[in-house]
């Protein structure tokens, strides 16, 4: 076979074979296939589509390309989440302890920020210590003694899906269905888990920016994970607005933290107590351990006021090397200082938000990618202190940019301004939670 051909066979919209699939995968991951013409196929699958069985194709030759971790020793019913990926979403952060106090084991493999979307690892790399490469057996170990651990998935674990990853980012083709399912389900599908639970963001600042496009992904990835015999849901969630207050690294993580102290769920922000709070029980209730919504509720915020989800993430941290100060407000992370305010021109209500561009300002002052090979600077932030139909009075401030370099603040805060309308009149932003699947069938209501 031969890798042009291939490229101009889905460039002409032409469905590929399993046989092709696997070629291009397996020489992409041996390099033998180059970026440049793995960029061009990204670029024709992003252009041309693929079919059900084109993707289920994909999302094998993806899994194959690396090992399979055999979860049978941990103590307790497995069970992930994954987020397609949106501004201010630090809630695997809380989750994956949460999930742990309420009885579940959390092998969790996570990415690096994707286009304007933040990264959990990122996120995790702000802890001093912490080591997001832990080898297979050091993984299952710390799941097994603390409930949940979260790395990347490292060169054995779907590494094609890594190198794809990183090459989607920077090539523009991000929001595409079928790449996006085989990303998620191959390295889902090589953690182990037996229940996966998708939050499926839907708005202006997530990749899938209408609800039609959010269905048709949650409809090929329940297919898939049907396919290898998992036990999958599907939570849409508004993603028209920042989640919570902080924005870029460090600043997610010390909020995420410190949401879950025993008295954090009554004061940390309510957009993301609630979300953690729904996710961690369509976990229980998709994986068995709930027998209704009210009880697994009730379950969640017994193990997050009563200190076990604390505990827990501290034991976690701990595990995988990290160094946290829990007496500290900061839990003794880094931030940079606060240089610039975004502050209301006019009185009146906010109104629709542009919510990517957060993330595009964050990238002003060095906290996303614009290239594979870019640093971050993980103390780098934006604190968002209003919410949609929320009253502001000319001079309030809207924002604060955290930055080390002022320019780069005031550039920055000129994206975080434009972003926010101000109108004259209240309009209410949509619910957070928008939906929920189990199937390939429509849509259930939220509850």
């Amino acid at each position: 076979m031969n890798i042009v051909e291939i490229i101009e066979r889905k460039k002409r919209g032409v469905s590929l074979d399993e046989r092709e699939i696997a070629f291009a995968v397996a020489g992409f991951t041996d390099g033998s296939v180059a970026d440049y013409q793995m960029s061009a196929l990204l670029m024709a699958i992003w252009c041309r589509g693929m079919q059900p069985d084109e993707t289920a194709a994909l999302t094998g030759a993806m899994l194959r390309s690396g090992e399979e971790l055999d979860l049978c020793g941990l103590p307790a019913p497995t069970a992930d989440k994954h987020s397609t990926g949106g501004i201010g979403d630090k809630v695997s952060l809380l989750l994956a302890p949460l999930a742990a106090a309420c009885g579940l084991c959390v092998p969790m493999l996570s990415g690096r920020g994707l286009g304007h979307t933040g990264g959990t690892l990122d996120k995790l790399e702000a802890i001093p210590g912490y080591d997001i490469r832990l080898d297979n057996a050091a993984f299952l170990r710390v799941v097994a003694e603390t409930g949940c651990a979260i790395v990347g998935q490292g060169p054995r674990i779907a590494p094609a899906d890594g190198r794809i990853y990183a090459l989607r980012d920077v090539t523009g083709t991000v929001d595409c269905v079928p790449l996006i399912t085989a990303s998620i389900m191959s390295k889902k599908l090589a953690a182990g888990p037996r229940t996966i639970v998708i939050d499926l963001k839907v708005g202006s600042g997530a990749f899938m920016t209408d609800r039609a496009a959010a269905e048709e992904l949650a409809a090929s990835l329940l297919r898939i994970g049907a396919a290898w015999g998992r036990r999958m849901a599907v939570v849409f969630s508004d993603m028209s607005q920042p989640l919570g207050v902080a924005v870029g690294h460090a600043g997610e993580t010390i909020e995420a933290f410190d949401a879950l102290r025993p008295d954090g769920r009554g004061r940390a922000p309510a957009d993301l107590v609630a979300l953690t709070e729904d996710l961690v029980a369509q976990m229980l209730l998709t994986s068995g351990l709930a027998a209704g919504r009210d009880a697994a509720l009730a379950a969640v915020r017994r193990a997050w006021d009563g200190g076990e989800a604390f505990a827990a993430m501290l034991r976690w941290v701990a595990a995988q090397g990290g160094r946290l100060a829990p007496e500290r407000p900061d839990f003794g992370l880094a931030l940079a200082p606060r240089l610039a305010p975004v502050e209301a021109a006019r009185d009146g209500w906010i109104g629709e938000v542009a919510c990517r561009d957060f993330g595009h300002a964050l990238a002003e002052i060095g906290g996303a990618r614009r290239r594979v090979e870019d640093s971050l600077d993980l103390e780098a932030g934006i604190d968002v202190l209003v919410r949609r139909g929320e009253r502001v009075a000319r001079g309030q401030p809207l924002a604060w940019i955290r930055a080390r370099d002022a320019a780069a603040a005031g550039r920055a805060a000129q994206r975080v301004r434009d972003a926010l309308a101000i109108e004259e009149a209240p309009t209410a932003a949509p619910p957070l939670i928008l939906g929920r699947r189990e199937d390939a069938g429509p849509v259930a209501p939220a509850s």
